[in-house]
């Protein structure tokens, strides 16, 4: 049998000792164990739910499996999920990645902490300060079985990571007693907005968008149709480049975004945007042919690559669909400034279906449906003054076809949302508070 975390639902009283165990024994600036919550007032006739979690140092860590840097490792002995602080990045993609929660974004330190269960052997025996100082016996460490079937809330994401931890105790409607003067019982802790971006930096948004709009421009360029230069997909390319550095909050630790290439799909995005740079910028010094054709194949790769790295982290079926994703909007832009009128017709179409597919799973705010329909309106005047071959304004219609790209983009990253225990517990109580009133 492994060892991992064995929590009873039924001794939880959401003291926070195990939290602040956890703090006090490893001195973090951060929260590495979090008390969840639903119904801390206790209401009659509605479960009671806490719940003490923090890192479950899954048989398949998806942390490290997408760390781009290789700054995850596993203990050979203990098992235990282990992140090498000099070696972070600061890229954040484990915080998508985990459902759990997991991994602990240091402000001042500008990398990822998380829980290693203290990594205190004494006599080869592993005591976690946390499960040590349960003053309920709610939290032990100790031996797992490889096989559960207690059944879990329906709040508690499961994707298949086999995750050291296993909960006891049915659950009580009437719920274990609240201690009071509790601040987790505190109401603005509680009622929270349920929907939130994911990411609020923008510079995803647009290195992500300029990415599009350089590997489009590289293609169509191809076809010697438009006035556009040989050095304009380069140029964007390079502002992109300064974008995602910045993006980093280590920075000068990029080359390490290199290491992971076997298994982390944001390693072979970064991977496929240095080969496209490379191809592009050779193809533009020495104008050879051949090295413009690689230039647009490896740019289209790259697309491809940029939706991996979201679908790695939130693979609901929806989000293959979605108008924003690089690769369809790579291909509506290439038909666009090639001319191909068929072609855009078919990608354009398919653009339009996939935004309701995507509306019809999302319950959106008026700020978001109004986004949405002026999404959908700039591409349909874009796309009329396009197909018609009317003649018009071409700075006002490009205009408005690149501003409803950029939309669309901002849209996907809205709707990108890595279900994670933490979502789920505000969902359900902020549905609760819904209900009443």
């Amino acid at each position: 049998m492994k060892k991992g975390f064995i929590f009873n639902r039924n001794k939880c009283v959401a003291c926070g000792a195990c939290s602040a165990a956890c703090i006090l024994e490893n001195g973090w600036e951060v929260m590495p164990r979090v008390i969840y919550r639903f119904n801390p007032e206790a209401i009659s006739g509605i479960p009671v739910i806490n719940l003490s979690m923090a890192c479950n140092h899954c048989e398949d860590a998806v942390c490290m499996k997408g760390c781009p840097a290789n700054a995850y490792t596993r203990d050979s002995i203990s098992g235990t999920i282990i992140i090498d602080e000099k070696k972070c990045i600061g890229c954040r993609y484990c915080q998508w990645n985990c459902p759990y929660d997991a991994p602990k974004f240091n402000i001042r330190s500008k990398v990822i902490n998380k829980c290693d269960l203290c990594m205190v052997s004494h006599n080869g025996i592993i005591s976690p300060a946390c499960s040590s100082g349960c003053p309920t016996g709610a939290l032990a460490f100790g031996e797992i079985p490889e096989f559960d079937f207690n059944p879990v809330p329906d709040w508690l994401p499961d994707k298949s990571l086999n995750p050291a931890m296993r909960m006891t105790g049915k659950q009580d409607k009437a719920g274990p007693r609240i201690i009071s003067g509790n601040r987790f019982s505190d109401k603005q802790h509680v009622k929270r907005e349920p929907k939130q971006l994911v990411n609020k930096d923008l510079s995803l948004v647009l290195f992500t968008f300029l990415i599009t709009v350089s590997a489009a421009l590289s293609v169509s360029y191809l076809t010697k149709s438009g006035d556009q230069t040989i050095y304009l997909p380069l140029i964007i390319v390079a502002v992109a480049g300064l974008i995602s550095i910045f993006h980093l909050k280590s920075p000068f630790a990029a080359w390490r975004s290199f290491l992971n290439i076997k298994s982390s799909p944001l390693s072979r995005e970064i991977a496929a945007f240095s080969l496209y740079t490379a191809a592009l910028l050779s193809a533009v010094l020495t104008e050879v042919p051949w090295l413009f054709m690689v230039s647009a194949l490896s740019g289209i790769i790259l697309l491809i690559s940029i939706d991996n790295v979201y679908y790695f982290a939130d693979n609901r079926k929806y989000l293959f669909f979605h108008s924003g994703q690089t690769f369809i909007s790579g291909l509506l832009m290439i038909s666009f400034l090639s001319g191909g009128v068929l072609p855009f017709i078919f990608t354009g179409l398919l653009k339009i279906l996939s935004v309701f597919i995507t509306n019809s799973f999302n319950k959106n705010s008026t700020r978001i449906q109004i986004l949405r329909f002026l999404r959908l309106a700039f591409l349909v005047i874009a796309g009329a003054a396009f197909i018609s071959g009317l003649s018009f304004d071409y700075i006002i219609i490009n205009s408005l076809f690149f501003a409803g790209e950029l939309i669309d983009r901002f849209l996907f990253y809205y709707d990108f949302n890595p279900l994670n225990v933490n979502q789920l517990t505000n969902n359900k109580i902020y549905l609760n508070e819904e209900k009443r009133g």
